[in-house]
């Protein structure tokens, strides 16, 4: 099928506007954070915590559709989205690119190991980033394609490493509360990747991604649970992709057994997902059977 014709705007201000709660939060950390109770410590991060997984929404959106057009203002907003993510821009950019060049099977970074359990998966991955990163760093290496991609993903690598270490420097509890609350918002972010993915087949069309019809999470998460429609059309801006389901339902290459109403951060999804994984043996077709239970319609 030839993908919709589909117009984004040159300024997406929704998604500005999330990522200008970053630039409103990270200040006021930085600033308070000594005139701060304990309490006062904890509540900054677990808003920062809420505001990373935000931004990564944009992130995501950002890295196949600009969120901002124009060529320098892209390019600014492309690195502070990964600083607010804590991911270098250009590494994971060509990490993310790789997870649609194999849509999470074979040959994908971020795949699932075969029987390997949830809490398993979400550590290996987060930690792989900062402790032993060096298979990973030789990837997006190798998959840059210009001169000024490696360029680019040296300089992210140090903004983003350079402004932990200067967090660590000059308020060692600031840095170390900072940088633990960016690993949990990483165990939040590659958990969507694992629901997003719960019995998806990438060697079938119709079954690349789950389709989470849940409202409330596709309007604040800019149409994230449409994950099928995503991976088949990576392309068609966030604000079309109610439309691009529906479309591919109507050509049978959404599959009923990977629609859900539940969001991926649904606590009763996250528990059926959980042990699913959990469960000997437990294969991708099995898993594809008691995904979301009842089907639900794409709307």
């Amino acid at each position: 099928m030839r993908p919709p014709q589909t117009k984004s705007p040159a300024i997406d201000l929704p998604s500005l506007a999330v990522h200008a709660l970053w630039w409103g939060w990270f200040p006021a950390l930085v600033v308070s954070w000594s005139h701060l109770s304990w309490a006062g410590r904890g509540g900054m991060l677990v808003a920062g915590w809420a505001v990373l997984f935000w931004n990564y929404a944009v992130l995501h959106n950002h890295m196949h559709v600009p969120i901002v057009k124009p060529s320098w203002p892209r390019w600014v907003v492309s690195r502070t989205l990964g600083l607010a993510c804590g991911f270098p821009y250009r590494g994971y950019y060509l990490f993310h690119f790789n997870h649609h060049k194999y849509n999470d099977g074979p040959g994908d970074w971020g795949q699932r190991l075969p029987g390997e359990s949830v809490p398993h998966y979400l550590a290996r991955l987060t930690l792989r980033a900062w402790f032993w990163p060096w298979e990973l760093v030789a990837n997006v290496w190798r998959a840059t394609k210009t001169r000024a991609q490696r360029l680019e993903l040296v300089m992210d690598f140090v903004l983003v490493d350079g402004t932990l270490l200067g967090l660590l420097f000059w308020e060692p509890l600031m840095g170390l509360g900072f940088w633990g609350m960016v690993m949990v918002g990483h165990v939040s972010i590659y958990w969507l990747n694992l629901a997003a993915h719960f019995g998806s087949d990438p060697s079938r069309k119709d079954s690349l991604g789950v389709t989470s019809t849940s409202r409330l999470y596709n309007f604040f998460f800019f149409n994230a649970g449409f994950h099928q429609a995503h991976h088949y059309w990576p392309q068609v801006p966030w604000q079309e992709l109610p439309a691009a389901t529906r479309e591919l339902a109507a050509s049978a290459r959404v599959r009923p057994t990977l629609q859900t109403s539940q969001a991926p951060i649904n606590p009763f999804w996250v528990v059926r997902v959980i042990r699913s994984y959990s469960a000997e043996p437990c294969d991708r077709q099995t898993a594809s059977t008691i995904t979301s239970g009842t089907p639900s319609a794409v709307t």
